[in-house]
Formats: C-alpha cells, structure tokens, sequence
C-alpha cells in the first residue's frame, strides 16, 4: 500500500515527542487493537510519552523484540541509515542503557534543529525496523521537563555496537 501523506499541528513544546511516538508507530507492530496493552490505541491517553516504542498497534503484523540472533538484521539495519540516524545509533549502542536528552543528544551530533532533529531522524530507521518485523532499537522516554531521553537497552546495544576497528600486527604492511 502506498504511503498518505498527512499534515497536523503539533504544539511547539510536543514536537520531539511526537517525532519519537511516530518513529515507534512505523516500527510498531501491525496487528490491530490498542497500545501498549491498555486498549487505548496508539491516539488514547498517555499514547505519546508511554516510551519504549513498543506495543503499538496498527493493521498487519506484529514486530518482535530485537534477539541475540539477529545480527544479519542489524547489520542490514545499519547499513540502511542515513548518516545522521547512524551517528544516533552509534552514540547508543556505545553507551548501552545511558539516557541521553534529546539536546544533549543534537549538541553532541552536530544537529541544528536540536532535539526537534533528533527526534526527526528515527522515522526512517523505524520504517527499517517494521520491515524486518522488529521494534524500533532506540527506546524513548519523557521526561519530567517536557523533553525527551533516548537510549538502547543493553542487549539490543551488542546488536548495534560500532564495530572496534582491524588494527594490523607492527610490521605488518
């Protein structure tokens, strides 16, 4: 089926949250029902800021948790993102179960749009995700102050970890 394109107001101060709740609605399963088990639906209360990215509910299939044995999806994952998504997924993985703020987060990859770029740059890999029936790798989570954390729970981090690079024996040419 072929994408909607859809225009809505957000308020100003929601827009990173809203940027993280749809990156988790494209990698969200496709199964039909509510969200996150409460039966409220992706657009019921407490919908954006539940974190986590999982449990919501769209028409087709369910996505699964990310598994040791998925390291051939994670690669093809990795290879799929634009420089900026990959820079994210690098500052994560390195730092396995670390909550970043999303301005922390836009200061330390350069990005202009602060944590409104940050946010941003999970639809694609979302997209990625849901076609490998998988969640979405990047856990999100509000915060008291209105913003948002992200972060890569530890098992999911091994997945996606930069990988140390080949270092050649001394003499070796």
């Amino acid at each position: 089926m072929a994408d909607k394109q859809i225009t809505v107001g957000v308020p100003e101060d929601r827009v990173p949250e809203f940027y993280a709740w749809f990156a988790a609605f494209l990698a969200a399963d496709r199964a039909g029902g509510g969200a996150g088990g409460t039966g409220s639906g992706p657009f019921g209360p407490g919908a954006m800021g539940r974190g986590r990215g999982r449990g919501m509910r769209g028409h087709h299939h369910e996505t699964q948790p990310w598994t040791a044995d998925d390291t051939d999806q994670a690669e093809w994952l990795l290879r799929k993102l634009a420089p900026p998504a990959r820079a994210l997924f690098d500052l994560l993985a390195a730092h396995p179960g670390e909550r970043f703020g999303g301005n922390d987060v836009a200061a330390r990859l350069g990005l202009e749009k602060g944590a409104h770029g940050v946010a941003g740059i999970l639809a694609w890999p979302g997209r990625y995700s849901r076609k490998l029936d998988r969640e979405l790798p990047i856990l999100t989570e509000g915060r008291p102050d209105g913003g948002t954390d992200y972060y890569m729970d530890p098992a999911v981090a091994a997945l996606f970890a930069p990988s140390p690079p080949v270092r050649r024996a001394a003499g070796a040419s």
